[in-house]
């Protein structure tokens, strides 16, 4: 069997263009697919792996290249003193409020909210005698800002103490703080015994993320628009009689 074919010159530029842009859109899908199942299948260890039970707990981990984002935690450390309060911006319905973040050794740890009339102005600082509590929480894993989600948010003001991300400006604390990962408090117990932060830990509920992952639907269809492409530009030249066998 013999095929006869006389592409239309215009006809084929714009499929050639067209699949390129579908077949490109379907990789990248598929590579966006296979990051997101491993994303997942990294935060699930997390959230099921035994509670850190100190600072150099995470150190360990995080050397180790352990999954760590939403583990949970104790550890027993006091605010770093005179190191600043910082308030970051929080989405939330019923009023403006702020997530307070303080340093606690070499991470700083989120230890409440507030309405925007109780944030500390800028030249609030952490207590300075205090003793050293057990702290029990999640670690959470931060992510630098891209360059357009710079351009984006809002612009930090030290003065006011207004942040709208975690390390907005990328000089909080001091060159040996941790700023990869903070820690989300969820409880401070008076520091009696080690194991009753261990067993706080272990209470906490898991907390598992919602993260979608649809990435395999998009990158079938992504496909599927671009086999459909060929196969009407097949029978546009084939009712063109352009295309026989």
């Amino acid at each position: 069997m013999s095929i006869k074919f006389k592409p239309m010159p215009w006809l084929t530029g714009i499929v050639a263009i067209m699949l390129v842009i579908l077949i490109s859109l379907g990789v990248w899908q598929y590579q966006r697919l296979n990051w997101k199942t491993d994303l997942l299948a990294e935060v699930e260890a997390s959230v099921t792996a035994p509670p850190l039970t100190s600072l150099e707990d995470l150190d360990r981990a995080i050397a180790a290249d352990e999954p760590v984002d939403f583990r949970r935690i104790a550890f027993q450390s006091s605010p770093v003193a005179g190191e600043p309060i910082y308030a970051v911006y929080r989405t939330q319905q019923g009023g403006i409020y702020w997530d307070l973040f303080q340093q606690y050794s070499n991470i700083f740890g989120r230890f409440e909210t507030v309405l925007d009339d109780a944030k500390p102005d800028g030249t609030a600082v952490s207590p300075a005698t205090l003793v050293a509590d057990i702290h029990v929480g999640y670690v959470r894993e931060d992510h630098p800002m891209g360059t357009v989600e710079g351009w984006l948010k809002s612009k930090p003001n030290r003065t006011t103490n207004r942040w709208f991300k975690f390390n907005q400006t990328g000089d909080w604390g001091d060159e040996d703080t941790r700023l990869s990962h903070y820690i989300d408090i969820e409880q401070t117990l008076p520091f009696d015994t080690a194991d009753r932060g261990q067993a706080a830990a272990s209470a906490l509920p898991v907390r598992r993320p919602t993260i979608r992952n649809n990435h395999r639907d998009y990158m079938l269809t992504w496909f599927s628009f671009a086999l459909l492409l060929v196969i009407f530009y097949g029978l546009i030249h084939k009712r063109a009689g352009r295309l026989s066998w």
